[in-house]
């Protein structure tokens, strides 16, 4: 007895697909189940005897694949599917500019590309690699949109604090007709912005304040009631369950269009999407859970599940839900003009006194340092903070007890705290040090995520002579933008980057050379900071110089394992090998491959 076949059709508003099943009892009632399992958004019809879903792309491409030739779609949506192929494959004659960009600003053939895909497509992902011009893009495609006739106005931005400006100017230089604001200051001054502007560029920290709930009174973004929502770095979406997510999905859902941007949209797994996918259609991915469960391979834990990657079985139906609505480039393949990237590694050892420290902290959480202090630790996530500050410097500590209640017993215990403050000899210091004094008259950027590593890197940068600039954080937006100035005029030798307070928003191409004193565990933060170097401006440069400093037997090391592991789950989900190939110089990786070659 044949499965029982699955109607589909569009209702008059195209708004939702009512489904029907046709067969034998037994088999309807199966279709019934698989059809609910696919989306919790399924509604009885009334009458009942059908099923009402929302009209998405990925709810037509899910249908197909678990119905196969059983799945029958009605004339109207048969149209519907047609002219959605239409728009998400446009040919690449299609691919131009209806409109004329600004005299003398030109954009490029991939920049033009871009464009034409939100022209037609409207919400949509761009994951093209750091420093290509995605913001650009944005703003040119657009224009296209508003050009086509599409809605697009107010327009709402929401960026990391240090790229509103960056933000403004692209806008002001490719649309320079639109009235462009940024939605920041008090609350009063915020709320008096609101029908003062076609686009508003704000932080996700003001997003937080200004989205909390759907009420407009308490939440005055609510109120604007953006009809764009852009979400530069949306990997920062993907705690899904925080305000901040959740008050960008609170805006997209209310939003005709989406664009979510990031060269790194995923920092540890594919399922760190989940929430960009929601406000890109939020109709379609209504669920994390079955989200996760359809797409990804995980390994069961006591309390959750890890993601490993992307369900190969499931893939291709995946990368179809999002065709036409997302692209990656990468700059080897569109800016041929930019330098290499040449990575090197250099190796220092820690003083005895030193190494007997991290070797003891690393076994017992308890080390004994050379001036008599003792470091412990409690916890693992503090133990990893500790032998990276090891690893690195010398350290003074600063030992603290108070009386607090037991929360289990009521009685008094003793709660110890440690104040660890890193001071010179910095073995890593030195070798910054020497890589500067090897290269005299040209600038260097030296990262860590460590603030006191890189104030230290800078104090004795300045004892040698040298002319020194930070960017780190609690600094204001004018200190920081005067540093980068500064640098970019070739005002100082050397600039000193927290890889939290300068991964995005910073263009730093007057170095040749980039230092990183340490790691961040961060795989975002990893590769946007060498990008604030290897970006457009870069030109000029024979090549970009990517110098590790790693502390041997250390710490460094697993740092650097987890950021290849992560860099291959991302390599796998935008279908680039070639992240997890070149990233730290690719050494350990070709050392690998040859490795199980000669296995």
């Amino acid at each position: 007895m044949s499965p029982a076949t699955i109607v589909g059709e569009l209702t008059a508003d195209q708004d939702h697909v009512i489904l029907m099943a046709v067969g034998p009892d037994w088999e309807v009632a199966d279709a019934a189940r698989t059809l609910m399992a696919l989306t919790p958004l399924g509604k009885q019809t009334t009458p009942p005897g059908a099923l009402r879903i929302p009209a998405t792309w990925p709810a037509v491409v899910q249908l197909s694949t678990a119905f196969g030739p059983f799945w029958q779609p009605g004339p109207a949506l048969v149209a519907w599917i047609t002219e959605q192929v239409r728009r998400r494959t446009a040919t690449p004659s299609a691919l131009t500019l209806a409109t004329t960009p600004p005299p003398g600003m030109v954009p490029r053939r991939y920049q033009v590309e871009a464009a034409c895909m939100i022209r037609e497509v409207g919400s949509c992902l761009l994951f093209d690699e750091p420093g290509v011009g995605k913001s650009m893009e944005t703003v040119l495609g657009l224009v296209e949109r508003a050009h086509a006739g599409h809605a697009v106005f107010p327009v709402l931005v929401v960026a990391p604090s240090s790229v509103v400006d960056p933000w403004l100017y692209e806008f002001r230089a490719w649309a320079p007709t639109w009235r462009v604001r940024a939605w920041r200051g008090s609350p009063e001054r915020r709320r008096a912005l609101a029908g003062t502007a076609d686009v508003y560029v704000t932080s996700y920290g003001t997003v937080r304040r200004d989205a909390v709930d759907t009420n407009p009174r308490n939440s005055p973004l609510i109120g604007l009631r953006p009809v764009t929502v852009v979400a530069d770095e949306c990997h920062l979406l993907k705690h899904q369950a925080s305000s901040q997510s959740r008050a960008v999905r609170r805006l997209a859902t209310r939003a005709t269009t989406f664009i979510g941007l990031s060269g790194t949209p995923i920092t540890h797994s594919p399922a760190c999407l989940w929430p960009t996918l929601e406000a890109l259609e939020p109709g379609a991915w209504p669920s994390r859970e079955r989200w996760v469960g359809r797409y990804c391979t995980s390994i069961p834990g006591d309390y959750s599940s890890t993601v490993t990657g992307l369900n190969p079985y499931a893939e291709a139906e995946f990368r179809m839900t999002l065709l036409g609505r997302h692209r990656r480039v990468s700059k080897a393949d569109v800016l041929a003009e930019l330098p290499p990237k040449v990575y090197s590694v250099r190796t220092v050892d820690l003083p005895p006194a030193y190494r007997a420290a991290y070797d003891s902290l690393e076994q017992d959480m308890l080390a004994e340092l050379p001036d008599g202090g003792e470091l412990s630790v409690m916890s693992v996530l503090a133990q990893l903070t500790r032998l990276g500050q090891l690893a690195s410097a010398a350290a003074d500590i600063e030992t603290t007890t108070e009386i607090v209640t037991d929360p289990d017993t009521g009685l008094p215990m003793e709660k110890v705290h440690q104040k660890v403050t890193l001071k010179a000899p910095s073995w890593k210091v030195s070798a910054l040090l020497e890589v500067l004094d090897e290269r005299p008259g040209q600038p260097v950027v030296a990262f860590a995520p460590s603030r006191q590593l890189i104030m230290l890197a800078g104090e004795a940068a300045t004892e040698a002579g040298l002319k020194v600039g930070h960017i780190v954080g609690g600094q204001t937006a004018k200190e920081r933008t005067a540093n980068r100035e500064a640098f970019q005029r070739g005002d100082l030798d050397l600039i000193c980057v927290t890889t939290g307070a300068g991964g995005v928003g910073l263009t730093l191409t007057a170095a040749r050379t980039v230092v990183f004193l340490q790691r961040p565990w961060s795989l975002v933060e990893a590769m946007q900071a060498e990008d604030r170097s290897h970006r457009l401006g870069s030109e000029r440069h024979e090549s970009i110089e990517i110098v590790d400093i790693v502390a041997r037997k250390t710490i460094d090391s697993r740092v650097r394992a987890v950021l290849r592991e992560r860099a291959g789950q991302l390599a796998d989900l935008v279908q680039d090998p070639r992240i997890v190939a070149e990233l730290l110089g690719g050494a350990e990786v070709r050392d690998l491959r040859k490795r199980k070659a000669a296995a």
